[in-house]
């Protein structure tokens, strides 16, 4: 007969299994595989729903909380470490001894949790975890966030635009934004198919901005405090029933795009126009509409000195069972000329003819993409262009929204991907949120900005999310957003602004921002090695040490001389530091596997700065608009997703 296993073996083997110990030094994700709770298939950036195990439930522990426990606490002592490391490697720092204690503490917790789990005191156990936690965070060091070039964005909405009312009370809001080292400034300037300044090509200004212009005066501010300004527009939501009760509009309001062009509607199958969110949308297969939202976008970027257009809305409507979008005039006609099938015969149950349907309004708004990118970089190329996106995995957005960012990234039509993981709890926000997009946009030629959600949180819940991102390969990140930006928030980000007097923006000067990115590592391995707290055998010492200032080298040539064979020569020093640090720092990786784990994920983060500068300095990856539909099929029958579409057209 087979003994039996003890619970402590048990949970023992399971984090063995699943432990962070397991991933690859290059991993290029925080080393989280499994959560803490049970997570939901997406994270939904208008319902955040957090499932947080409450630390006073007496409930039994099982082996997943268990190694979810363990794992976000391996995680937060790594952030706290690294947190510790950058701050003596950038300022004259002395870590306190309760900064000491309370890593000493979490370790010994750590070391002990299969056999605590084992006590069965579910709720002492719950209770010590989380106080092991409140103490890490309490001793985070507040000073550790300068000097690394970063992209540090925060969206202005419509609501705070109009609570502002006038440029003098505007200016406020910028002085708080730059107090809090912001350096790129998403403001919103289309909304619910009304724009908030005086346009040639709109219906209508919004109501609630009308007698002064809001865009202006958001440019003036924005740059006065070397800030850029990025208009952050609605493209195919066109309709806002909540917005309709602040401008005295009946619910029933479809906009005032759509009041003057129906025909341009997105449709559900039963002709209802309001989507199941409470929005209209424009139908993206319709070209009167692209042409009508290019030329809004044309306006804005010759009209006002705006560094950028950011996209949002950039889908179709949220489809849920049996509440099925998409079913425009223009798309229904379009499908049916490429088909013979009218697509509102068609239901889920139709397999190949389902899917070839959803992969063709994947392909209009794909399309619409490349176009924006390709006709507003002609007319001013120093627009960048972002879109802010769900970061639901691919297969969940491409059929409940169509919307399939990875091309765009891939294509280099969108130079920031900011994805709204907009979730308090900070290893939701990295395991729903950032580490699928992380995945998403692997080798692309663009930066990520996670989204952070501001409101309802304390300094250092903010902390932890920034140095999250910063141990992972993100080009920064984009607060949500300046109408929460409370003075608190200062003391956590007010070091930020150390940065703005050198002003490396990763997607102006990415060369540069690569240069320094490095030297703050560079800056931070010396540190460590002077004090001796490496844990690296002489020989390998000195090949890791070369290696460091064969890249060094590089990357300073590069930047004194931009060309294709000196990039080449970085990238290739970048990934011969990269490949051969499992070997360097296996000892280290025994006693500090995150601290390991996020030095790769740092060289990651700079090869993505150099493939950004290698596209649009060197004309790499440039976007091509697909202009013809019929390229949906081509001779090998294959969706623009890459997949295959099988079965007959009629």
């Amino acid at each position: 007969m087979r003994p039996k296993k003890s619970l402590s073996l048990l949970v023992s083997l399971a984090i063995a299994n699943f432990s962070i110990d397991t991933l690859p030094i290059n991993a290029q994700t925080s080393p989280q595989v499994v959560p803490k709770i049970k997570l939901s298939q997406a994270l939904d950036p208008d319902a955040v729903k957090q499932n947080s195990i409450s630390p006073s439930s007496n409930l039994p522990i099982n082996t997943l909380e268990a190694i979810g426990m363990r794992q976000d606490l391996q995680e937060l002592v790594g952030r706290i470490e690294n947190s510790i490391s950058t701050a003596k490697a950038s300022l004259t720092y002395q870590e306190s001894p309760n900064q000491k204690q309370a890593i000493a503490n979490a370790n010994q917790l750590l070391q002990n949790f299969s056999q605590i789990i084992e006590s069965g005191n579910s709720l002492q156990i719950r209770n010590r975890w989380e106080q092991a936690r409140l103490d890490l965070l309490k001793e985070y060091p507040t000073n550790t966030l300068s000097n690394l070039s970063e992209v540090r964005a925060i969206w202005v909405d419509r609501g705070t635009i109009v609570a502002a009312g006038s440029e003098r009370k505007l200016a406020e809001i910028f002085d708080r934004m730059a107090a809090a080292g912001a350096n790129t400034v998403f403001f919103e300037t289309i909304n619910a198919g009304y724009t908030i300044y005086p346009s040639a090509i709109a219906p209508q200004q919004n109501p609630l901005t009308r007698g002064w212009d809001p865009l202006a005066s958001a440019v003036k501010l924005a740059h006065e405090r070397k800030m850029e300004l990025h208009a952050w527009v609605w493209v195919f939501g066109a309709g806002n029933q909540r917005h309709n009760r602040l401008v005295n509009k009946p619910t029933s309001y479809i906009g005032p795009v759509l009041e003057r062009n129906p025909s341009w509607a997105n449709l559900g199958r039963n002709g209802r126009i309001f989507a199941p969110e409470r929005k209209t949308f424009l139908d993206p297969a319709n070209p009167e509409v692209q042409n009508y939202l290019i030329s809004l976008y044309k306006e804005i970027i010759t009209r006002y000195d705006v560094d950028g257009i950011q996209l949002d809305y950039i889908r179709y409507p949220r489809q849920e069972p049996r509440q099925d979008f998409g079913f425009g005039v223009a798309g229904r006609n379009k499908f049916k000329a490429l088909t013979g099938v009218d697509p509102i015969s068609l239901t889920p149950n139709d397999s190949s003819l389902w899917w070839m349907w959803t992969s063709f309004k994947v392909q209009q708004v794909d399309n619409f993409v490349a176009r924006v990118s390709k006709e507003l970089k002609q007319v001013k190329p120093r627009t960048i262009i972002s879109a802010a996106v769900f970061p639901w995995k691919s297969l969940d957005r491409i059929n409940k929204m169509q919307q399939n960012w990875e091309t765009w990234v891939s294509r280099g039509d969108v130079d920031l991907l900011v994805p709204m993981t907009y979730a308090p709890d900070t290893s939701v926000f990295l395991q729903q949120g950032v580490q699928p997009t992380l995945a998403g946009i692997a080798d692309a030629p663009a930066l990520l900005l996670p989204g952070v959600l501001i409101k309802n949180i304390g300094n250092t819940e903010l902390l932890d999310k920034l140095q999250a991102l910063r141990d992972l390969p993100a080009g920064g990140y984009s607060l949500f957003a300046a109408e929460h930006l409370r003075p608190g928030f200062q003391n956590v980000l007010k070091y930020l602004q150390t940065n703005q007097v050198e002003y490396v923006l990763p997607y102006r000067q990415p060369f540069r921002s690569a240069l320094s990115r490095y030297g703050a590592l560079k800056q931070e391995w010396q540190n460590l090695i002077k004090g001796d707290r490496v844990w690296i055998s002489k020989e390998n010492l000195d090949s890791w040490g070369q290696q460091i200032e064969i890249l060094n080298k590089a990357l300073i040539e590069l930047d004194r001389n931009p060309n294709q064979g000196n990039l080449s020569q970085a990238q290739t020093a970048l990934e011969n530091l990269s490949t051969n640090m499992a070997k360097w720092m296996s000892l280290e990786n025994l006693e500090r596997r995150y601290r390991v784990t996020t030095w790769s994920n740092r060289l990651d983060a700079i090869k993505a700065i150099l493939r950004f500068g290698e596209r649009t300095a060197f004309g790499q990856n440039k976007p091509t608009a697909l202009t013809q539909d019929s390229s949906f099929f081509n001779s090998n029958n294959r969706s623009s997703t890459g997949l295959e579409v099988v079965g007959n057209l009629k």
